[in-house]
């Protein structure tokens, strides 16, 4: 059993900053932008929908380590702060990005999107029902993820299961087998199409699971030493478990099928890498990378504000400036990762100061 010390609850000051983590969510906000980018029948532009998945895994592991780190520290997490933590993280810059957008359309187009999506978007539906934006359908499918997950776990932990091992982990397992059958069942019919897509949270929530199954043998087994050891070879199965994302089509049969149970487990496996090289990366052997790795991290860090607002920032230089492809390509590319910086500066940073500062949290 994990000792549990069961103190009187002191906010924490987790997650701590994981430069390795940082840099994967900047790998993953800079494909998803080559997905969404003016690149027609490029390669890099087809494999750019691998980032939300990417992104999936990432905040599987993290949200649930906070929520396994309070437990073990005071016997329970805090959902009271949990869910306020993600208001002041999440909704907040995501409501921001809606009223602005919404806004700019009517200011500067005229146009009033039907009431219906407009909702869909503000209630997190727009993964079931028609929304107004191409890319806010997997902020849906996490924020069911921070809606659900905690409150599962709380009922677990007052059941007395959560250290169960076999239980727990059977039971995500199975959870990942039921996923991929219920994609089978829906995408069966879609065979033969070369394109079919699914945003729903149920079809695309083992991302999140292999997050959190990471999550759990990292915190409740004694693993994490034997994986360390043989680091390289996780990372040699991560990248042979990846690279069909990068050879398969993105909504071909196969990817929705076992290619996306396949990514997603070697996504968990990178993750796990990068904790187990996060002390190479400290080096100072690395100093000569510490301007880069530094660019890196703080895209990542703002890798929230940037992928809300890359498409608008890019369809704004397509709409102001005609130069070659690759010129306009490279300057929306730079731009958007400006603006998204920008507002996250103005948005998402002062309304984590402003929870800071009414509840005192860091």
């Amino acid at each position: 059993m994990t000792a549990i010390i069961k103190t009187e609850y002191l906010a924490p000051t987790y997650p701590l900053r994981n430069k390795g983590l940082d840099m994967l969510r900047a790998i993953a906000v800079i494909l998803v932008m080559f997905r969404h980018s003016n690149l027609e029948n490029s390669p890099i532009q087809e494999f750019g929908w691998l980032g939300v998945d990417l992104f999936f895994v990432l905040s599987g592991f993290l949200i649930s380590d906070i929520l396994f780190q309070e437990y073990k520290t005071y016997g329970q997490p805090n959902l009271k702060r949990f869910f306020r933590r993600r208001t002041f993280k999440i909704i907040i810059p995501l409501y921001a990005f809606l009223v602005i957008e919404l806004l700019m359309n009517v200011i500067h187009h005229d146009v009033t999107p039907p009431w219906p999506r407009i909702a869909s978007e503000f209630l997190y539906l727009q993964n079931y029902f028609p929304g107004i934006w191409i890319h806010t359908w997997s902020l849906a499918v996490e924020a069911r993820f921070y809606l659900i997950f905690p409150i599962i776990l709380v009922l677990v932990i007052k059941k007395n299961l959560l250290e169960k091992r076999g239980l727990i982990i059977g039971s995500i397992v199975s959870l990942f087998i039921l996923i991929f059958l219920m994609r089978l069942y829906v995408s069966y019919p879609h065979r033969e199409e070369s394109f079919y897509v699914f945003p729903q949270a149920d079809l695309r929530i083992d991302g999140i699971l292999a997050g959190i199954l990471l999550s759990y043998l990292y915190n409740f087994t004694s693993l994490f030493a034997g994986w360390r050891q043989n680091k390289w070879t996780i990372l040699m199965i991560s990248l042979l478990l990846i690279v069909p994302g990068f050879y398969f089509k993105g909504g071909s049969f196969f990817m929705n099928t076992i290619g996306l149970t396949v990514l997603n487990a070697g996504f968990a496996l990178l993750v796990l890498f990068t904790l187990c090289i996060e002390s190479v990366i400290e080096k100072q052997s690395f100093s000569y990378l510490k301007i880069p790795t530094y660019v890196v991290c703080q895209i990542g860090i703002q890798s929230y504000s940037i992928y809300l607002w890359h498409i608008t920032t890019s369809e704004f230089i397509y709409s102001h400036f005609n130069f070659s492809a690759a010129c306009m390509v490279s300057i929306a590319f730079i731009s958007s990762l400006f603006f998204g910086s920008l507002m996250y500066y103005l948005i998402e940073r002062p309304s984590l100061r402003l929870r800071k500062f009414i509840f005192k949290e860091s």
